[in-house]
């Protein structure tokens, strides 16, 4: 991928960073809040966590990119 200038580059770098740390912090507040303690690997509250932290960084980083939580051109074939 070319970039036109650094400044391009910073502010696609800002806006995934950004969604990492909102994925983050809402991971972080559903640990906090749901009653679950074990989070080790192979349990349900690991996955649960897991899930909802890679969900939210995938919506964030596209509400981020494209201004929408899911761009509905992006499942439309070529063609039709």
């Amino acid at each position: 991928m070319r970039w036109r200038d650094p400044k391009d580059f910073a502010i696609v770098m800002g806006k995934i960073l950004g969604a990492l740390a909102g994925a983050m912090l809402l991971t972080g507040l559903l640990t906090v809040i749901l009653p679950y303690s074990d989070y080790t690997p192979k349990t349900p509250e690991r996955f649960l966590a897991v899930s909802v932290f890679y969900a939210v960084w995938l919506l964030l980083i596209f509400k981020f990119m494209f201004g929408r939580f899911i761009p509905i051109n992006i499942f439309k074939t070529s063609g039709q």
